[in-house]
């Protein structure tokens, strides 16, 4: 679903991107990991079309992101790192305001609404100007926001950062549900437990290289763990060696 071949990306000397090559199968949730200023955002920029790259190529859904940017864009949800909302408008605004953005009809841009709204519980306070939504709140309607379009690859660009651990929790599940309905995630989180938690495959990226790729468990025994290791391990070990 999605394909990414020999990617690199640089802005004047950084070079923030170093020939990445990487894949997501359908239905598949991926998850990136790296220290800030690893190129992690600035993939997943390039995936959402908002960046081209200097070289390499990028595939969504048989799309590629530089020639069809407008098939890809319909074909994928997107959260960044803020909830990406309009303050001024209610969170029903918010919802319907999506839904005609991706060209649906009124009807059904209203329905969709709905349904998004139930999903996230957030149908008692549809109609509060989202000025008055508490953190966790913005970034459930900042989410349900991606399934408006009910797209066939979401991309989670850290997700979860700056809220409280129920709202991680619930978003959590969000995430296994969009698994089971099918849906390919790719997902960057500073949360390592979060990713073994959630990714069937973790690549680690780090100085722009993939430096690593594999299950959870492949990476731990990759660095000679026991059962007891975490990514945070993985992380440190990997991240920590010379070149």
């Amino acid at each position: 679903m999605v394909e990414v071949a020999d990617v690199t990306k640089r802005f004047g000397s950084t070079l923030a991107l170093d020939d990445v090559t990487m894949s997501v199968d359908a239905g598949e949730v991926v998850g990136l990991l790296g220290p800030n200023g690893a190129g992690k955002t600035t993939l997943v920029r390039i995936l959402a079309t908002l960046l081209a790259p200097d070289a390499g190529s990028v595939v969504i859904a048989g799309h590629d992101v530089r020639r069809e940017p407008q098939a890809v864009r319909r074909c994928i949800g997107l959260a960044g790192q803020a909830a990406a909302v309009d303050e001024l408008l209610t969170g029903r605004e918010n919802l319907d305001l999506v839904g005609r953005l991706y060209g649906l009809g009124r009807a059904e841009a209203r329905r969709r609404t709905e349904e998004v709204l139930e999903r996230f519980g957030l149908t008692d306070a549809a109609d509060r100007r989202v000025r008055t939504y508490s953190g966790g709140m913005r970034r459930r309607l900042d989410l349900g926001a991606t399934l408006v379009g009910r797209p066939a690859v979401v991309l989670l660009d850290e997700p979860t950062a700056g809220l409280d651990p129920r709202s991680r929790r619930e978003l959590w599940e969000f995430v296994d549900q969009l698994a089971g309905d099918g849906a390919t995630v790719l997902l960057t989180s500073q949360y390592l437990e979060e990713l073994d938690r959630l990714a069937r495959r973790v690549v680690v990226i780090d100085h722009g290289a993939v430096i690593a790729q594999g299950t959870p468990d492949e990476l731990k025994h990759l660095i000679g763990g026991n059962a007891g290791s975490t990514l945070d391990d993985v992380f440190f070990a990997l991240t920590s060696r010379d070149g």
